[in-house]
């Protein structure tokens, strides 16, 4: 079963198949919330509720994969770590991370979070059912959205032709969409690009899945560590205009330079010699 959906490639107009499946779902899942009967009444679980809202597009991948035959260039795993250890690269992805979040920052805080949201996050969060939460966005989350948006988005708009960087944009658009309100959207397409350059310089699914996974469990430990703190509070902003923020900041940029000349030398041979792809 999984062969069969895992061989699905999407075209960039079946990739917004999928994503209207995810919003579909996820809205008619979320509408008896609106109404003031059922407002304060857990009808269905964090975790439920997000495997029932991807469930209809990785169904429809499973369908497009069982009636037509796809035969992908590429594995949604096949990795390829050149000849750097695959050891070295993911004990590197922590630093990659916390240096990208901290130079796209400027960008991702653009939008001011309403305090209604910013309570119901940290509600969602740090409620009875927080276990169920720290599931669904630490686990759950990371591996399903990486499979949709990065194994099968990405992967099918290059096999199906589109330029690799035109593929990681709008597979991070699609990603930060699926979020559904602005105030996740922007910070989402900022790391699905990280995310999309990483999976196509690899091969490798579980190199944007522990990302993913860091991420997001970053800022779940944020939302124990300082409750207080609102969820768009920014690093500078905590810091201030300070010599030392100025200094973290150039060694961001620095070790993102680092890392990218890594990558580009060890790692995406294969890449640039196999992908003969028009723009």
């Amino acid at each position: 079963m999984f062969n069969r959906l895992f061989s699905f490639t999407p075209t960039l107009k079946e990739s917004f198949i999928l994503f209207l499946c995810v919003v579909l779902c996820g809205t008619i899942l979320a509408l008896p919330t609106t109404f003031p009967q059922v407002k304060d009444i857990e009808i269905i679980s964090t975790f439920l509720a997000y495997i029932l809202t991807l469930s209809p597009a990785f169904v429809y991948a499973w369908l497009k994969a069982t009636r037509e035959q796809y035969s992908p260039k590429y594995k949604i795993n096949d990795p390829y770590f050149g000849r750097l250890h695959p050891a070295i690269l993911f004990a590197l992805l922590p630093f990659i991370l916390v240096a990208y979040l901290i130079v796209t920052e400027p960008a991702s805080a653009a939008l001011t979070t309403p305090e209604w949201f910013d309570q119901l996050m940290k509600s969602t969060a740090l409620g009875e059912n927080a276990w169920c939460s720290i599931l669904t966005t630490c686990i759950c989350a990371p591996i399903m959205e990486e499979i949709l948006c990065r194994g099968l988005m990405l992967r099918g708009m290059i096999e199906n032709g589109k330029h690799p960087a035109k593929a990681i944009i709008w597979s991070s658009i699609i990603f930060g969409i699926l979020h559904m309100n602005p105030w996740q959207a922007i910070p989402a397409i900022l790391v699905g690009l990280l995310l999309g350059y990483m999976y196509y310089k690899t091969r490798c699914i579980w190199v944007p899945i522990v990302l993913h996974i860091l991420n997001n469990s970053l800022s779940t430990l944020l939302y124990y560590l300082f409750p207080e703190i609102p969820s768009d509070a920014t690093f500078r902003g905590m810091i201030g205009d300070s010599q030392i923020y100025f200094a973290i900041f150039a060694i961001s940029i620095a070790v993102l330079a680092l890392s990218y000349f890594t990558i580009t030398k060890f790692v995406g041979k294969r890449n640039e010699q196999e992908t003969v792809i028009s723009a």
